[in-house]
């Protein structure tokens, strides 16, 4: 092993998986929920618990995701009921947090069927009047104008009230007001047809502007649902203070969810994702060390920050300490170091033998930071005995030190 060692990290899938999940359940009870298994499973060292729970963390966040696309749904089809004047029972949203995938799947499922009903309830009651509309409208601008040879005291549309209320029906009772005017004008043209076939034709273009509208409306649901998930991903993030207050506005609807904003949030979670990796990381560094008898100093919260170092002592250390240094989830960089120039042969031959149990020590915490889903793959090392050992905060003058090793020492 090494006195000075460089090391590439990666984290388990698990524990980024766990990681994120406890930002999607809004917070450290996401983690007690389900994340923290995964974590376990890992402690524990067993392939097939860490597979399993691996898989548990992703279909959670699998139907939290799914939740929240129904709680997008529920607002919307509230929001046009109010404005439409119509009663229709929905369901209560769910509080995600501290919920199994399994709770979850069953109010999805009920949610489903109950959603499934209101919005065929509400579609029908705004195609009902909206039908009645048109036809008032329509018949009316036909006693004001007749069209070939109609008497103008009795006009008879050729369309059928209840074929033109079939086809609204297909309308998404959240459609936005500007696609609902354009469905009216279509359906106006419907009830203005001379013939019934003209008539037909004339529903198809309907029909069209039906679909498009409907596309749209899924587009805005579906912006709702990415909202109110980056709205959970990003709570309490500082950064995110001027997101914020404009995903909210899209979770209410008041807003569409454009490119720019969505790319600035995602960027955004993307940071939070990598601090608390930075920050899942040093912790496990801690508890690893701690095990073995070393004591974190002051700091060391400092190894989430860019070029975060610490030191870590022992209370049989007394001329000796190791210096931590993490690059993000990247690379993590330690040095023995000696706290006090060596002035003799026999301090000399105890650098060599503090060495000899810092290679001991670094091996069994790969170990341990593996069990805990933290893998370093060693990149470079100084063996012990082949250099001597940098003092810290200042340097022997004339004595040539390896370059790296100066890095890690300085």
């Amino acid at each position: 092993m090494s006195s000075g060692v460089e090391a590439d990290i990666a984290l388990d899938a698990a524990v980024i998986a766990s990681l994120g999940l406890v930002r999607v359940m809004g917070g450290a009870a996401g983690l007690a929920a389900a994340g923290a298994g995964a974590l376990a499973a890992l402690a524990e060292g067993r392939a097939e618990a860490q597979a399993e729970r691996l898989q548990e963390a992703r279909r959670l966040e699998e139907s939290v995701g799914e939740a929240l696309d129904r709680t997008a749904r529920i607002a919307a089809l509230a929001a046009s009921a109010r404005e439409h004047g119509v009663a229709v029972e929905l369901p209560v949203p769910v509080e995600v947090t501290g919920r199994s995938a399994d709770e979850l799947a069953s109010w999805i499922a009920e949610a489903d069927a109950r959603l499934t009903v209101a919005e065929e309830s509400l579609a029908a009651a705004i195609a009902e009047a909206a039908t009645g509309r048109v036809f008032a409208t329509a018949t009316a601008s036909l006693r004001a104008t007749p069209e070939n040879g109609r008497s103008a005291a009795a006009p008879r549309p050729a369309a059928s009230p209840d074929d033109l209320t079939r086809v609204l029906k297909r309308l998404a009772p959240d459609a936005a007001d500007a696609d609902r005017q354009a469905v009216t004008e279509a359906a106006e043209q419907v009830v203005r047809a001379p013939t019934i076939s003209e008539a037909e034709g004339r529903l198809t273009e309907v029909r069209l502007r039906i679909q498009h509208a409907n596309e749209r409306a899924r587009e805005r649901r579906d912006g709702r649902a990415a909202a109110l998930r980056f709205l959970r991903e990003l709570e309490g993030l500082p950064a995110a203070e001027t997101v914020r207050p404009r995903l909210a506005e899209v979770a209410d609807g008041t807003r569409l969810f454009d490119e720019g904003l969505r790319a600035e949030a995602a960027r955004l979670v993307e940071d939070a994702q990598r601090q608390a990796e930075q920050r899942y990381v040093a912790e496990v560094l801690r508890e690893a060390f701690g095990a073995l008898g070393y004591e974190v100093g002051e700091g060391f919260e400092t190894l989430t920050a860019q070029d975060g170092e610490a030191v870590l002592t022992r209370g049989d250390w007394p001329q000796h300490a190791v210096k931590v240094r993490v690059d993000g989830t990247r690379q993590v960089r330690l040095a023995l170091l000696r706290t006090e120039p060596a002035e003799s042969d026999e301090q000399r031959r105890l650098d060599l033998e503090r060495e000899e149990q810092w290679c001991a020590s670094f091996d069994a915490a790969r170990e341990r930071l593996a069990e805990a889903g933290v893998h370093a793959d060693v990149r470079w090392r100084v063996e012990p005995g082949t250099q001597q050992l940098p003092v810290t905060g200042r340097q022997r003058p004339g004595r040539q030190q390896n370059e790296r090793r100066r890095e890690l020492g300085r």
